[in-house]
Parts: structure tokens; sequence; C-alpha cells
């Protein structure tokens, strides 16, 4: 009998502690009516629901949890600065929670000022505090919540970095949403846009842009575009399109198309495209004003042309920003006239329009160490920000990837892109700068961890007094708590070796602009002050041993220090067992570091098999070229593994096909077949180093010699 009744006693206790639960949020009507505030409400009652909690009401009188909401005004409380230009005004965003046990029932009570307000701490609360991650536009980590997880007060507040904080899609490439967003007649193409606005929102953004192309039906488009921008404008986001005066580059859209018209034809041309644009409600056009990102132009005529588009937008309540690229006004083709604009003879200075302040790759404002597009680094970039910010609406834009043969294309994972926009999001919240636009090239490969570490980056929040202090792993560690040890090692090495050192500078791949010669030729990646057909054919015997004495050990201690972190944390375990992209994509740039070992090993030692007529040195460059092919072929392996767990259908991004872009394959053909290390292969082989050979790039549709 006593046995009998502990039973009983024993399944009571067990039915009190797991029994079904109840959350109640309390919206007062006014939130409701907003349709900021009301999407987020019905989307975190139903993600609540996902996460298994076993019923969650709005506004019934009952329950065990209550999230309670504040009213929402009529008229959304605006960020306010006394600038003496014009600027995005955005809805005030900061938010503070507190929760606590009141009588058997845990209530969760609101401070926020508007519906925005409203979005943004509802996602905050299930990300920071209740471990919903939505890491991914198609992918999200929910916890399970099938008993509700807080006993203890609570105190958690959060702040926005910038007041404009997004991503811009770099959509002249051909990405995951590139057709989504440019074609109406691509299938379910609303729905993927409309996912990725929901995980811009989970993520507390507030802007969105993409590149507008040239290829688009101006008829039917703008009619398609319509129904998904009101839907971002319903979430919170600020719409914004990336287009051109007349850029010739990657099919841009142009707002005139012939530069030899009459000026009168060309602001013809000009407000009948915005007025055919404009059946959306885009609320930001962010314009290239010159023919590449190379030149200048004519200053006088593209600043009165610019002022007449100012005009046009001034009176649809549009407002007008442009781009500062990496380029030096000296090193530009026309720099004639780049360092006229640099002198401040032409009115591009002018107060009424915005400043984009962009950089590159995995580099920061503030590295010492930056060469690319012909810089030292980048410090010109960060005068500017400073210099802008005085003057007019200024954000920062940097990437989250480069894509062509950097990162993705080759590919590889660059963990340094964590702390380097980790670095860059603390140093411009402290000067302050008023937005944050990241421009975004993919997110397979890891990539996507770039991207929402930035957005979360993008906020300042204090749990229970504490300070949330960011560091480079972090929302890696939210997924994988597991890889502490690997991720941070892992991510200490690549800063370490490949960008302080800048072995990087081997690992890429060169694209056209890097081969062309004398003066047409545009180093715009890390690479060797060196070619490698000079290596292969000119260089002196101690220069091509200094290679092999030098840069091949430095190859060898990456490449067997990351194996070694890796074995620490996975064993024996082949790199292509099924773990996740991101150490995949680690794994990846492991691999690339092996090829790039054998190929450059096999072009010294071809070239001094040659100077000393040694046959031993030419057999011994050819294992290496041998080692390189099996290298490449194991790495391959991995590449069609990971192809089975893209989150879009890999048939788009992998093949050849006609679309939008001026490519017309998916972002991941170069990458389905490793074309770059086939590549380099075959040039250290057959001695070819013309930027067309094995050339898969339609250059004279990419740089806008043609459109079709």
């Amino acid at each position: 009998m006593i046995r009998i009744i502990q039973s009983l006693i024993f399944c009571l206790c067990f039915l009190s502690v797991a029994k079904a639960y109840h959350i109640n949020i309390v919206a007062p009507p006014s939130a409701l009516k907003h349709n900021v505030s009301r999407l987020a409400i019905e989307d975190t009652r139903d993600l609540l629901l996902q996460a298994g909690v076993q019923e969650v009401t709005i506004n019934e009188e009952e329950g065990d949890v209550f999230i309670i909401l504040p009213e929402v005004p009529f008229e959304e409380p605006l960020t306010f600065e006394k600038h003496e230009y014009p600027y995005v005004q955005v809805p005030v965003r900061n938010y503070q929670w507190t929760g606590k046990s009141v009588e058997g029932r845990y209530v969760l009570t609101l401070k926020a000022p508007g519906a925005s307000a409203q979005s943004a701490a509802l996602y905050g609360l299930l990300h920071e505090i209740l471990n919903f991650h939505f890491y991914h536009p198609r992918e999200s980590r929910l916890p399970n919540l099938g008993t509700w997880p807080l006993k203890e007060d609570l105190e958690y507040g959060s702040d926005p970095r910038f007041n404009k904080m997004g991503f811009h899609l770099h959509t002249q490439h051909p990405l995951e949403l590139t057709e989504a967003l440019l074609n109406e007649e691509f299938p379910n193409g609303e729905q993927r846009i409309r996912e990725y606005i929901d995980w811009l929102a989970r993520n507390r953004q507030n802007y969105f842009e993409f590149c507008l192309l040239e290829t688009i039906n101006r008829k039917k488009w703008p009619d398609y575009a319509a129904r998904w921008v009101q839907y971002a404008k319903d979430r919170g986001i600020i719409p914004g399109l990336d287009l051109s005066l007349h850029m010739k580059q990657q099919v841009a859209f142009k707002l005139y198309r012939n530069p030899h018209k009459s000026f009168r034809t060309k602001k013809n041309q000009i407000r009948k495209r915005i007025d055919q644009l404009t059946k959306a409600d885009w609320k930001v056009f962010n314009m290239e004003f010159s023919q590449t990102e190379f030149s200048s132009g004519n200053t006088e005529k593209k600043a009165e042309l610019r002022e007449f588009v100012q005009q046009i937008l001034d009176e649809k309540g549009i407002h007008l920003t442009g781009r500062e690229h990496v380029v030096k006004p000296e090193t530009m083709v026309d720099n004639a006239a780049a360092l006229e604009k640099e002198a401040g003879k032409d009115s591009a200075r002018d107060a009424q329009r915005g400043v984009m302040i962009h950089t590159v790759m995995f580099y920061t404002l503030n590295d010492t160490l930056a060469p690319v597009y012909g810089n030292k680094n980048l410090h010109h970039m960060r005068d500017m920000l400073i210099e802008e910010m005085l003057e007019r609406e200024t954000w920062y834009y940097p990437e989250s990837a480069y894509w062509i043969t950097f990162d993705i294309s080759i590919p590889m994972l660059l963990s340094p892109y964590l702390k380097a926009r980790m670095d860059d999001i603390l140093y411009c919240d402290g000067l302050p700068v008023e937005g944050h636009l990241t421009f975004s090239s993919g997110w397979e490969w890891g990539y996507w961890l770039i991207d929402w570490s930035i957005a979360n980056w993008s906020w300042s929040s204090t749990i229970n007094k504490k300070e949330v202090v960011p560091i480079p792993e972090q929302y890696y560690l939210k997924l994988y708590p597991e890889h502490r040890s690997f991720i941070h090692q892992a991510d200490y090495l690549q800063n370490s070796m490949l960008k302080t050192d800048n072995l990087i500078q081997f690992l890429t791949a060169a694209t056209v602009t890097d081969e062309l010669p004398g003066k047409f030729k545009l180093p715009l990646h890390p690479m060797p002050e060196w070619t490698y057909k000079w290596l292969l054919n000119d260089a002196p015997e101690d220069f091509a041993d200094s290679i092999l004495q030098n840069v091949m050990p430095d190859l060898q201690k990456f490449i067997i220090q990351y194996l070694e972190i890796r074995k620490n944390t996975f064993g024996n375990t082949t790199f292509g067992e099924n773990i996740n992209d991101v150490v995949n994509g680690l794994d990846m740039t492991s691999y690339r570091a092996m090829h790039r070992f054998h190929t450059l090993s096999y072009i010294c030692k071809k070239r001094l098999s040659e100077l000393k007529r040694s046959e031993t040195l030419a057999k011994e460059a050819d294992e290496h070229l041998v080692n390189a092919a099996r290298v490449r072929e194991e790495a391959l392996q991995m590449v069609k593994f990971r192809e089975q767990h893209y989150r879009y259908p890999a048939i788009e991004l992998t093949t050849k096909h006609p679309e939008k872009t001026a490519y017309h394959f998916g972002y991941l053909f170069p990458a389905s077949n490793l074309h770059f290390w086939k590549r380099d292969e075959e040039q250290a082989r057959q001695n070819k180093w013309t930027p067309f050979f094995m050339n898969i790039w339609k250059v004279a549709r990419i740089i806008g010699l043609i459109e079709k």
C-alpha cells in the first residue's frame, strides 16, 4: 500500500511539472490595428506554438504566462536629431522588458514607444531570452518550450546601435533571391521574398535594398514589386532600390540609356522611368552616378542630372543616396575628372543626398593592411566617413562576402569577416554613424553566419543589468556550444595567418581585371606583387627558392594547425561527413590552402628545374601537380555533398541558364566544379596566363558592351 501511495504521489508530481501551460499575449486594440505590431504579435504566437507551447492566445483572461504589451500611439515616435540636411526618419525602436512571478503566474511587461519598438521587442525576447535563432531565411532553430523556462525575475532591454540597419542584396550577381526579386514570373518568387522580409523583421532590421537591373520587364515588374514592398512596410522594413544614372557595368538599371541624346531627352527618360518604378512605394534610391566604379565621368553634367533626379524624388518623398567606392580618385580610369571631383569643383558634396561609405572583403576601416583595389588600407574611407557625417546623412556600407574569386565562388569560408564586421560596428556606433547597410553576396558555405551575426551585433543589449558583450564567434556558439574550442581556435588561425600574415594573397583566384596587361590591370584582390607567369618563366633562382623556403612552410603550418584543431573536436571524421556547413566551409579553406601549396610548389620547382637543368626537380614538380588534382577531387566530393543540403534548389544555384544578371549562371556554378582550382592547375601546366584562358565570364556583357 505504501508503495502504491508513493507511486501515485510521484505521478501527480510529474503531471504537475509537465502539465500543459498557457501563454496569453495581452495586446491593446491599438497594437492590433497597426500592421507592424499586429504581424509581429501573430508571428510570435505562431512561433511559440511551433516551439512546443501547448496554448498561446491573444487577450484571453486566463494564462500561466502573461506577455503584456503597451498601447501603440496613432503616429509612431520618430528619431529626431537636429541636422542641417535631410535624412531618413525612422521610428524609435529601443525597448525594455521586465519579468516576474506574480501569484503563481509569470508576467512579462514591455515598455516600448511604438509599433516598431514592439516588433523588435517581441523578436528580441524570442532570440535573446528564449533561444529562438533565426539564422537563415529558410531555417530557424526553435527551443523546446514544453515547460516555461523563466522562473527568476528578469530585466532585459536593447537599443539599436544605428537608426537604420539592414541589408543590400547584390543582385547584380546571381544570388539565391536574384530571380525572385527581378522576375515577376519566377515560380513562388514572392513567397521567397516574403521569407526574407520575415527574416529581416525577426532579426530586428529595418532596411532592405537590392540592385535593380536593366533586364526587368518595366511594364509588369513594378506592379509585382508593389505587393512585396507593401509587405516590407507592414513588417517595419524601409524598402530601397539600388540603381544608376547611366552605369554600364553588369546590366545595372539606368535612368537614361543613350548618352548621346540631348539633355532634354535624357530628362524625359529619367522622369518616365522613375514614374514607372514608383508604382511601388520605395523610400530610398541608392544611386550610382558614374558609368563604372572605376571612373568619375563628366562631373558638371552629372551634377546637373543628379539635381534633376533629386527634384523628382523630393516630389515623391524618396530619399536619394549614393555610394563612395574604395577606388581612390587618383587611380580611377579618368583620373583627371576624379581629381577635379576630389577638389570639390562639382556639386557632389551637396547636403541633399545621403552617402554610403563602402568597404570591401574582410577588411575594416582601421586595419593597417588592406591590399585591395590598389590601396594599402582603407583609412581614406574611414576619413571620408568622418568627414561626410558633418555634411549629410552617412551610412557605413561594408561587405559580408565578396563572391568573385575571393570567397564563395572558390568556395572558402573566411571567418575574419566576423571580427571585421563586429569591430567596424562597434567603431561606427561610437562615432556615431546614422546607418549600417551590409553588402550581402549569398548565404551558402556558412556565409549566413556572417549576416546573422551582423544583424544581432547591430543591437546593444543588457540582461539583468549585465551588458551582452559581443565576441566574433558568439552566434555560432548559440547553435553549437559544444564547438567552442574548435571555432575559437579556427577563427584565430584564419585571422592571424590568412589575414594578418596575408596568406590570403595566395588563396584567392585571379579574375579578368587582375590579369589584364599594363595600365588596364586592376588588382582588386590581395595578390602577390609578382605574377605566377613571371615566377614560372622569369624569376631568378634565389627568388623561386625563397618562395619554397618562406611561403610554403607558412601554408603547411596553416594546414597542419587547422587539421589538429579539427581533430581535437571531431576526431578522425572525414571532411565530407555531415557536421554543418560552417565546419565544411572552414574545411574547404584548408583544402584550398593544400591545393595552392601544390600548384605554387609546382611553379617554383618547374622554374628551378629549368634553371638547374634538374630532372629530379622536374619530377618533383610534376608530382605536385598530380597531388593538386588529387586534393581538388577530394574537395569536389565535399562540394557535391554540400549541394544536397543547399537551402534553395541546387539546380538554380550551380548550373548555367539564362537569367536576369550579366552572368547567366547561378552564383555557386564556379564552386560546383571547382573551376578556379582546375584553372590554376592548367595555367601552370600549359603556361597560359591570359585573362581569357578557361574564362567563364561574359566580359562584354559584364562591362556593358552588350545586354543579352
